[in-house]
């Protein structure tokens, strides 16, 4: 049985993560595809209407070689439909952004207070509603208090790099800077506390026992880095190459033709796009896990502390 509340050191913060997709993967992935799915089809009709009218204004330029007028015509006769889809786009993505980052926290909330994954995707999408309001609240307040004071501190460490000081300062400060964003985060829907008193949690939690803390997250964000740039960059130039293959089968070397766009080209990347997301969603969620093995080992730490401090007291009585 997975436990949740336990002292780990930065092995086990780890390796912990990962036990805990090899023991709650399928369940966990299995809702977050379910919620996922909806938004991933109107995003890819979205994308692929996208590339489809940004093709065929390439094609018409070729044509006319009048490129601009030929987009601008385009945006002038369909602006209604267009600024309606891009205010859709834009509230789909707040909304499923706000879920992809607060789902791992609630599925661990509710394994805390359950201690098993006995729960269905209903009770996930009922403590989201719930927790819709402070999910909003603490977006806002990490966007204008909190991001920038670490913009100016990331700046100022940038400007160090060229001294060589700031480059194992940067290298420090930002696992600690996401692991304090985390920390606040999961202070402030798992415990309820206030914005300014999660803040202050989260603080005295990185700072309580820091290197393990830092080392953990450098390594799982280094880890699902190398691996997401990786196969990245393999699609990247996968679809380079059937680009080019396409235009030359089409026109030949010595035949030069306009542009014309092949739907099976805007599926593939339509396709790759929304791959590109979904992979990029599920490192997060790996990510933010990870964050909360290290947080609910650090409130295992302090809730043995402070038994001991009362048993104390007790005795003492």
């Amino acid at each position: 049985m997975f436990e949740l509340h336990k002292k780990r050191e930065l092995s086990d913060n780890l390796g912990n993560s990962f036990t805990f997709f090899k023991t709650y993967g399928k369940h966990f992935f299995k809702i977050f595809f379910v919620v996922n799915g909806g938004f991933l089809l109107f995003f890819g009709a979205f994308i692929y209407l996208f590339l489809k009218v940004n093709f065929d204004s390439v094609r018409d330029a070729n044509v006319n070689n009048d490129p601009f007028n030929a987009l601008l015509s385009y945006f002038n006769n369909n602006e209604a439909v267009l600024i309606s889809m891009i205010a859709v786009f834009a509230v789909a993505i707040i909304v499923l952004s706000l879920f992809n980052y607060a789902y791992p926290v609630l599925y661990l909330k509710l394994i805390g207070e359950k201690n098993s994954n006995d729960f269905t995707i209903n009770e996930i999408m009922t403590s989201f509603r719930q927790s819709i309001w402070k999910l909003i609240k603490f977006t806002i307040g990490c966007v204008f208090i909190i991001m920038p004071l670490l913009l100016i501190t990331l700046i100022v460490l940038i400007f160090l790099c060229f001294i060589i000081v700031g480059i194992p300062l940067i290298m420090i400060s930002i696992p600690a800077f996401f692991s304090f964003l985390n920390f606040s985060f999961y202070a402030y829907i798992t415990d309820d506390k206030r914005f300014f008193e999660s803040l202050n949690h989260a603080y005295h939690l990185v700072k309580e026992d820091f290197w393990n803390t830092i080392g953990a997250t450098f390594i799982m964000m280094m880890i699902l880095q190398l691996i997401q740039v990786s196969i990245t960059f393999f699609f990247y130039f996968v679809g380079i190459s059937i680009f080019i293959a396409s235009q030359i089968g089409a026109s030949g070397f010595n035949n030069v033709e306009p542009f014309e766009p092949s739907p099976l080209i805007i599926i593939f990347i339509t396709a790759i796009v929304l791959f590109i997301m979904v992979l990029s969603s599920v490192f997060n969620n790996i990510l933010i896990i990870n964050q909360g093995m290290i947080y609910y080992s650090l409130e295992a730490k302090n809730r043995s502390l402070n038994t001991e401090i009362d048993l104390i007291g007790d005795s003492n009585e």
